[in-house]
């Protein structure tokens, strides 16, 4: 049984989005420790993530530890999972059949995609579905154009309106909804990629979403 469960507090003043994770909002989120997808293991670096709602957005955080910072696709919708990134799936109504999935690169460059993963049949992206409203924003301490420069990290901030979650029970959300959320990141280093996770799926993939954790809207 999946155990992941995480408190997702209501906030009357929101974070302003420009990719640093210094609002005082911020401070009432717990923290996320992420893991190795595989195994659940320690991973190379440290990722945190946090997540806030009010009225008009579910807000996301991700703090990565990184010190070779890799990325070039700039076009939307790219296949951003080839580089660095950091991912949300959310299944609002927890059916483990459809669910959102949006990406953001260290370039803040954006892929969503609305997913279908009902086995045995293979899941299906649908990547003409695009999030109407979404906002993020990314803040990189050092260089993804330069292999040979000293980075530290990156930050990434996303709102998402709730607009884009067709299938919730309820939009806004109401206290005490439960939806169905996994939070990864993809890092590539020297050649290797590591795959982190919130709630690990113990395989290759990040489509697993009966291992997503559940989030408890709290108000």
């Amino acid at each position: 049984m999946n155990t992941w469960r995480y408190r997702c507090r209501y906030i009357k003043v929101p974070p302003i989005v420009d990719g640093v994770l210094d609002d005082p909002a911020w401070q009432q989120a717990d923290a996320i420790r992420l893991v190795r997808n595989q195994d659940g293991a320690v991973p190379r670096f440290e990722t945190t993530a946090r997540l806030l709602w009010d009225e008009a957005y579910l807000y996301v955080g991700f703090a990565c530890e990184d010190t070779r910072i890799y990325a070039t696709m700039t076009e939307r919708d790219a296949e951003l999972w080839h580089q660095e990134v950091v991912e949300v799936f959310v299944d609002p109504n927890g059916d483990q059949i459809g669910y959102v999935e949006i990406e953001v690169s260290p370039l803040n460059t954006l892929l969503d995609l609305y997913v279908l993963n009902r086995p045995p049949q293979p899941f299906r992206g649908m990547f003409d579905w695009d999030s109407v409203g979404l906002r993020s924003a990314v803040r990189v301490d050092g260089d993804p154009h330069d292999p040979g420069s000293t980075d530290r990290g990156w930050q990434v901030e996303m709102a998402i309106p709730w607009g884009d979650f067709a299938t919730a029970p309820h939009q806004p959300p109401q206290a005490g909804d439960v939806w169905r959320v996994n939070l990864y990141r993809i890092d590539q280093f020297e050649g290797q990629e590591e795959l982190y996770a919130w709630s690990p799926t113990l395989c290759e993939t990040f489509h697993v979403p009966g291992r997503f954790g559940e989030m408890v809207f709290e108000k």
